[in-house]
């Protein structure tokens, strides 16, 4: 009978604790919404609102950021930002930190949060400089009052002439167009490098597919405790996905998708 009553209290306890980690993940699901037409002449309550719905949908902000939580996500709370940006770095006025933030997101870490976080202009995210000035202009507003305008320019942006060709997914194969839009539809490059060996929250995936077989792959996405890699935390990936609802809206068409695009990846080889 005690032993019964000590398996039941375990039970409990390891259930309420990996409920209290997953409410450590946001729960806002996003994905990337409709083109949104950004005019040259956009008044700076537009870009307030577009730059909302940016950070809603295909800037995936909020798959990492809280809004006014008590307890933050993965990366600082978003809440009053607009006051406390200008005091984040010295000499830097708020739309500054906010830009460096978004163009080089590693060059100044919040204290008591990792870096990792992807750079917001650059694939897969890849946000245009006028999507990034409306971003700017709403996370300004949270707290503070709007600087920038449509024709305001950081040092991080490239000039027009020197910005590379746009990339285009002609070449791609279907399985890797498809891959990448489950990477990006799961917002597993949050965590997740697939492209080059840095590691982010996760390990690097660049060069999974010589490192496992199919079904390992498989494995580490439907059981991602079975095998921990080195140096990384047991239980944040299962109780991530399972807060998102990625094993409840992932299908097996999908799934074999993924695990096929990411056994493709094998570092450059």
């Amino acid at each position: 009978m005690k032993n019964s009553i000590k398996i039941f209290l375990f039970t409990v306890l390891v259930t309420a604790f990996y409920n209290y980690v997953g409410q450590m993940v946001p729960q806002k699901e996003t994905y990337p919404p409709e083109t949104i037409e950004i005019r040259a002449d956009l008044t700076t309550d537009e870009m307030v609102e577009i730059g909302r719905e940016i950070v809603g949908g295909k800037g995936t902000c909020l798959t990492c950021h809280t809004l006014g939580a008590r307890t933050p996500g993965r990366y600082p709370d978003l809440a009053n930002i607009g006051a406390i940006a200008a005091t984040r770095r010295e000499g830097y006025t708020a739309a500054e930190y906010l830009a460096e933030s978004l163009y080089d997101p590693n060059a100044y870490i919040v204290e008591g949060f990792l870096p990792g976080m992807p750079i917001i202009n650059k694939p897969p995210i890849a946000l245009t400089d006028e999507e990034i000035l409306c971003v700017i202009a709403y996370l300004e507003s949270l707290g503070g009052t709007p600087t920038v305008t449509m024709q305001t320019r950081f040092r991080w942006m490239k000039a027009e002439e020197e910005k590379p060709a746009a990339e285009t997914t002609t070449d791609q194969s279907p399985l890797e167009k498809q891959g990448r839009e489950l990477f990006t539809k799961y917002a597993c490059y949050t965590c997740h490098n697939i492209d080059k060996p840095d590691k982010l929250l996760g390990p690097s995936l660049y060069d999974i597919g010589a490192k496992m077989s199919k079904a390992e792959i498989e494995q580490s996405i439907m059981d991602p405790d079975a095998v921990v890699a080195e140096g990384f935390q047991k239980g944040l990936m299962k109780s991530t996905l399972t807060a998102m609802g990625v094993y409840e809206k992932m299908t097996q068409e999908e799934l074999k998708i993924l695990v096929d695009f990411l056994a493709t990846r094998k570092g450059g080889q």
